[in-house]
């Protein structure tokens, strides 16, 4: 057994260090890095404050709006009732996995859309998304055909008048990426041009209808929610994994030919959807069987050749049975390995079973690779993305992404037949000439804007409050990105401000103070000692910040983004759980799931 594998066994409360070394990146010659990368380090401490209310006039609220620093103080004296004790483990022990980064996936509505901009708003646009000064996303999805948020169906070999009408194409000689994938595929290669060092990965919907078991009433049969879904109904056809193979390949080497580096792929999206024509959008039943054999068959030495990661499941926190098998039947496969995640498990995912991935497959990278916001109320408070992006990265993963990027105002263009019609984006195109910035993109940028890659990830061992099932959470990760300043995200959704006294248990002696406003996301940056020791410390927490992201329209109605408010937490400091090894404050750690349960097949796994 190899040495790392046993060290991980050994500290069964700690999840294993990863890295992110080898992955490549997606795009052309464009700006890499940002606030906190080698040649933009951090050199004062600032905040960045989002608040949780959707707002409902424009600018109302503080929307990546500065805020009042973190200042350093010699002593934890100040940290006593009413104030709330942070405790980063700055050491080599608290080290946890290397950051790729965060962002939203590329849909053909997004493509649509986009499509539809003149070209200087279309550059206005793309330089919000990715630009340095803008949200500098670095962690992308796009579709691999269409998707619920594609206005028609189509695979890249339909091979017939239709999607899932197609003849077997067994050659795979009408591959094509047609307009809508080659649209897409262009629109991507754009992207390189403002942001250089993207992660791109892409997961097929379906495959195309002649590689699938279809109309096939052929027991088992799945009762679900009061209907009966045959298994063999659209799932994949086996003797079809060849094709399959070469599908892949051929899409990846079409992408490439168009400017397109693809970085990581999932063989399905959502693959334990049986629904089969019930979807109401392309979906695809693909057992974890089948998903490795799809890899042990061809792929996976085609994606060691192209050096692109294989990212396994792509669906739910409470099946992880799933990604195990997979995992255990491509192993000495040599392809490099990830798992990917959604957040739909209800009532809450469950993200913990991210740490137990982590032990038993060490060097595995983790994602999560879905989550949506459903039609939002202006008026209300959401953190859907803070809660779907802190905990993961809390207990492993090395990124995560929001679903649709853009749409229309009508939340589409979208299948007609189901699926996410209400799906909000960080993007609405009102126009040719307009369009809005929604919460979501104010949500993604606090962490997509102060993440780099390549930075790591720290255990936080005092200071979290709440779990997924409660009605109040702080949650905090940070991360100490390579310029070795740190990024210290908090989430508040308290009713409260937060007093916060933060330290770092590798630098003794150095507490940071300063105000998490009650029902925000608010982003610390912290230089890192060596600035701090050329610029004396109290001098590089008061200096101006040169660095203002967005403008005046996003600062508080106050004018002035200083926080209002006094109430502060009565002495609620809360510790660690020794048993989680990512997982800190007074967090309950849900219970794993029934690992055991899985859909049996036919021909078993």
């Amino acid at each position: 057994m190899p040495l790392t594998k046993l060290l991980c066994l050994a500290l069964a409360t700690h999840a294993c260090a990863q890295s992110i070394n080898g992955l490549g990146v997606s795009g052309g010659n464009g700006s890499r890095g940002g606030i906190g990368s080698g040649d933009r380090p951090v050199r004062h401490a600032q905040a960045f404050i989002t608040d949780g209310l959707i707002p409902s006039t424009p600018n109302s609220t503080r929307q990546l709006a500065e805020g009042p620093a973190p200042v350093t103080s010699r002593s934890n004296a100040s940290a006593g009732c009413g104030r709330r004790v942070v405790i980063v483990d700055s050491s080599p022990a608290g080290r946890r996995q290397e950051m790729v980064g965060f962002g939203h996936a590329w849909t053909d509505s997004t493509v649509d859309v986009f499509n539809t901009l003149e070209p200087d708003v279309l550059d206005q646009v793309m330089q919000d998304l990715f630009g340095q000064d803008g949200n500098n996303m670095g962690f992308m999805r796009h579709t691999i055909g269409s998707s619920d948020l594609s206005g028609r169906q189509y695979s890249y070999d339909d091979n017939g008048p239709g999607f899932n009408l197609g003849e077997p194409d067994p050659m795979l000689t009408n591959f094509s990426l047609g307009p809508d994938g080659t649209a897409m595929a262009k629109m991507i290669a754009r992207m390189g041009q403002y942001k250089g060092d993207v992660f791109l990965f892409g997961s097929p919907w379906s495959y195309p209808g002649w590689m699938k078991n279809n109309d096939l009433l052929i027991a088992p049969v799945i009762q679900k929610d009061g209907g009966q879904y045959p298994l063999l109904n659209n799932s994949l056809n086996i003797k079809y994994i060849p094709q399959a193979v070469e599908y892949f390949t051929k899409y990846i080497d079409a992408f490439r030919d168009l400017g397109v580096t693809v970085n990581g792929l999932t063989l399905e999206n959502e693959p334990l959807n049986y629904q089969g024509k019930s979807c109401g959008y392309p979906c695809m039943y693909l057992d974890a069987a089948d998903e490795a054999a799809v890899i042990n068959q061809g792929l996976g030495a085609a994606l060691k050749e192209r050096g692109i990661l294989f990212m396994a499941y792509d669906h739910n926190t409470d099946q992880p049975v799933y990604p195990y098998r997979v995992l255990q039947g491509i192993s000495g496969s040599g392809v490099a390995q990830a798992v990917a995640w959604h957040c739909y498990q209800g009532p809450a995912p469950n993200y913990t079973v991210l740490n137990d991935i982590s032990r038993l497959y060490p060097g595995t990278l983790q994602f999560m690779s879905e989550c949506s916001t459903y039609l939002p109320a202006a008026g209300s408070v959401n953190f859907g993305v803070a809660q779907n992006f802190i905990p993961p990265v809390q207990h492993g993963a090395s990124g995560a992404s929001m679903w649709v990027m853009g749409t229309d105002p009508d939340f589409g263009p979208h299948s007609p037949y189901g699926g996410c019609a209400g799906c909000l984006g960080s993007i609405i195109v009102n126009s040719s000439t307009t369009y809005t910035k929604t919460h979501d993109y104010y949500m993604i940028g606090q962490f997509s804007r102060f993440v780099r890659r390549g930075g790591v990830n720290y255990q936080v061992l005092q200071g979290n409050e709440g779990n997924a099932l409660s009605s109040n959470q702080l949650y905090i990760m940070a991360v100490q990105n390579p310029d070795r300043s740190w990024a210290v995200i908090f989430m508040n959704n308290l009713q409260s401000d937060q007093e916060v006294v933060l330290s770092f248990s590798a630098e003794h002696g150095q507490f940071w103070e300063g105000i998490v406003p009650k029902m925000t996301v608010t982003t610390w940056l912290i230089p890192s000692q060596q600035i701090l020791s050329q610029t004396n410390g109290t001098q590089a927490a008061s200096m101006a910040p040169p660095y203002p992201f967005g403008n005046g329209s996003m600062i508080h109605p106050t004018g002035s983004g200083i926080v209002t408010g006094t109430g502060f937490s009565a002495c609620s400091v809360t510790s660690t759980s020794s048993s989680s090894s990512s997982s800190s404050g007074s967090e309950t750690v849900l219970p794993v799931p029934n690992t055991s349960h899985t859909i049996a097949t036919a021909g078993g796994a």
